[in-house]
C-alpha cells in the first residue's frame, strides 16, 4: 500500500511542500545564526566549502536519482533495479567526491587565497561522500508513490542535520566545529539509506542499467553544464575578492527558502503528473496540469520578489546585522530570478524525456554565462557578474518555456496561465501601500518588516479577489488522499 495521491498538482504536493516547510523552518537558521558566530572572513570559507560541496554534489550523480522517477512508475516490476543501481553507483561517486576534494581542494584554497578554506578541506570532503552516499533516500520512495514517507525523510535528515551542524558551530564558534556536526549528520543519513534500500537485497542488471544510463547520462551531463553555470558567478567573485567580501556577497545570493519549499515539490509531482497524461496520451490534460503549477507558483513567487524588492535593506539588516548592509544592492538583483521559477520547466523536460535538447540548452547557458559574468564583473564588479549570470539564466529559461510550450502543441503566452498576468498587476500595484507602511512603521526591526509584508498581503490580496482570480483557500489546503494498491516488485 503505497500514498499515491491524485488530484491537484498542490494537493499531490502537499506532503512535500509540508516537509519542504519543515526543512525551511530548520535550515532558514543556519547562515542567521553562523553570520553572527563566526568572523566574516570563516562565514566566507563556510560559504566557498559550500561551494565546492554543492557542485560536485549535483554533479556528480549524474542524473541517476531523477532516472528512479522516470521509470520506477512506468516500470514498477523492476523497482529494486532501479533503486540498487541508484544506490551503487551514488555511493561510489561520493568516494570520487571526497578523492577529488582532498586532491585538488588545497589548490582550489590557494586560488581563492584563504588558508583556512584548506584546514577545513577533510571536512567537506567527508560529508560530501556521505551526502551523495545518500542521496537517492528520498526520491526512492517518492518515485514509489510513497510521498508522505519521503517527505518524513526529508524533515527528519534535515532536523538532525541543522541541529548537528548549528551545535557544533555554536559550541566551538568556528567552522570546524559546524562541519564536524554536518559529518556526523550526513553519515547518519547515508547509513540509514542503505539499510531501507538494501533490506531486501540489492539486484543489478546490466541490460537495465544501460537503459537507465541512456535515460540519465544526458541530463547528468546537462547538469555537469547546468551547476557549474550557475555558481560561475560566485566562483569568480570568490577567486577575485578576500573572504570577508566574498561572505558580503554570498549574503547578497541569500534567496528565502520559500522558492525551493515550493518549486522543487510542484516540479517533482508535475512530472509525475505528465508521465500518467502521456501513458493516457492526453495531452491536454498535461497542459492543463503545467498551467495550474504555474498558476499556484506565481502566486506566490511575483509578490515575494516585490516585497523582497521593497523591505531588502531592513530584511538584510534584521537577519545577517548591519555588518552585511553592503549585499543589499546584491540581492535586489538576484530577486529578479525569483518570478521566472513559478516556471517548473525542468519537470516538463524531464517527464518528456527531453534530454538532448537539455544538454544542448546547457551549452549554451554556459556559453553565455562565462563571457557576460566576466564582462559584468570587470566593468561593474561582483554586482556585474550577478547580472551576466541572470541575463544568461532567463535567456534560456525562455528557451524551455518555448520548447515546453510546442510539446503542449501551444503557443508561449498558450501555455501560460491568464491568473500570472493579475498576479504580476497586483503586485505591483501593492508595493506602494507596502513600501510606504514600511517606511511610517517604527519599533524594531521585525515589527517594521511584519507592518510592511501585512499591509502589502492585504492589498495583493485585494487587488487579486477584484479581478477576479484570488485561488480559493481550500486549493491550497492539502487534503487526505486515498491510498491505491501499488503493483509490487516480483
Amino acid at each position: 500500500m503505497h500514498d499515491r495521491p491524485h488530484g491537484s498538482i498542490l494537493r499531490r504536493a502537499g506532503p512535500l511542500m509540508l516537509a519542504r516547510l519543515g526543512v525551511a523552518g530548520l535550515t532558514f537558521a543556519i547562515p542567521l545564526v553562523l553570520a553572527r558566530v563566526l568572523l566574516p572572513e570563516s562565514y566566507g570559507t563556510f560559504k566557498q566549502a559550500w561551494l565546492l560541496s554543492n557542485t560536485l554534489f549535483l554533479v556528480l550523480p549524474l542524473g541517476l536519482n531523477q532516472s528512479l522517477v522516470y521509470f520506477v512508475p512506468r516500470e514498477p516490476g523492476k523497482k529494486r533495479l532501479w533503486q540498487s543501481h541508484a544506490l551503487i553507483l551514488t555511493t561510489v561517486l561520493g568516494a570520487v567526491a571526497a578523492a577529488l576534494l582532498l586532491g585538488f581542494g588545497p589548490l582550489v584554497a590557494s586560488a581563492f587565497h584563504n588558508p583556512e578554506l584548506a584546514a577545513v578541506m577533510p571536512y567537506v570532503a567527508a560529508f560530501t561522500a556521505f551526502k551523495l552516499a545518500a542521496s537517492c533516500f528520498d526520491l526512492a520512495w517518492m518515485a514509489e508513490g510513497r510521498i508522505k514517507a519521503s517527505a518524513i525523510v526529508r524533515v527528519a535528515s534535515e532536523g538532525f542535520y541543522t541541529a548537528c551542524m548549528l551545535a557544533g558551530a555554536v559550541w566551538t564558534r568556528s567552522v570546524e566545529g559546524a562541519f564536524a556536526g554536518v559529518v556526523i549528520a550526513t553519515f547518519a543519513k547515508a547509513a540509514a539509506c542503505w539499510m531501507a534500500l538494501s533490506a531486501g537485497g540489492l539486484r543489478i542488471s546490466p541490460r537495465e542499467l544501460r537503459r537507465q544510463l541512456a535515460y540519465a547520462l544526458p541530463f547528468g551531463a546537462a547538469f555537469a553544464l547546468i551547476i557549474p553555470q550557475q555558481q560561475f558567478h560566485s566562483y569568480l567573485v570568490s577567486a577575485s575578492v578576500t573572504a570577508a567580501a566574498f561572505a558580503v556577497y554570498a549574503v547578497g545570493c541569500f534567496q528565502l527558502p520559500v522558492v525551493d519549499m515550493l518549486y522543487t515539490p510542484v516540479s517533482e509531482i508535475l512530472q509525475l503528473g505528465i508521465a500518467e497524461h502521456e501513458a493516457k496520451g492526453d495531452n491536454e490534460g498535461a497542459l492543463r496540469l503545467f498551467r495550474e503549477a504555474v498558476a499556484r507558483l506565481s502566486f506566490v513567487f511575483v509578490p515575494t520578489m516585490v516585497l523582497l524588492a521593497i523591505s531588502a535593506p531592513t530584511l538584510i539588516s534584521f537577519l545577517f546585522t548591519d555588518r552585511y548592509l553592503a549585499a543589499v544592492p546584491v540581492f535586489r538583483l538576484s530577486i529578479i530570478s525569483i518570478p521566472m521559477a513559478a516556471l517548473p520547466l525542468d519537470g516538463v523536460m524531464r517527464a518528456c524525456a527531453q534530454n538532448k535538447f537539455m544538454f544542448r540548452i546547457s551549452v549554451l547557458k554556459l556559453g553565455l554565462t562565462v563571457p557576460l559574468a566576466w564582462l559584468g564583473f570587470h566593468a561593474l564588479g561582483p554586482i556585474g557578474a550577478l547580472g551576466g549570470w541572470i541575463c544568461a539564466e532567463e535567456t534560456c529559461r525562455f528557451l524551455l518555456l518555448r520548447r515546453a510550450a510546442h510539446l503542449f502543441g501551444t503557443t508561449i503566452l498558450g501555455a501560460l496561465p491568464r491568473e500570472l498576468w493579475c498576479q504580476t498587476a497586483a503586485a505591483v500595484l501593492a508595493a506602494v501601500p507596502g513600501a510606504v507602511a514600511l517606511h511610517l512603521a517604527g519599533g524594531p526591526l521585525l515589527v517594521q518588516l511584519s507592518t510592511g509584508g501585512i499591509v502589502f498581503a492585504v492589498a495583493y490580496l485585494a487587488i487579486l479577489r477584484a479581478l477576479g482570480v484570488l485561488p480559493p483557500v481550500r486549493a491550497w489546503i492539502p487534503q487526505k488522499a486515498p491510498l491505491v494498491l501499488i503493483r509490487e516488485a516480483a
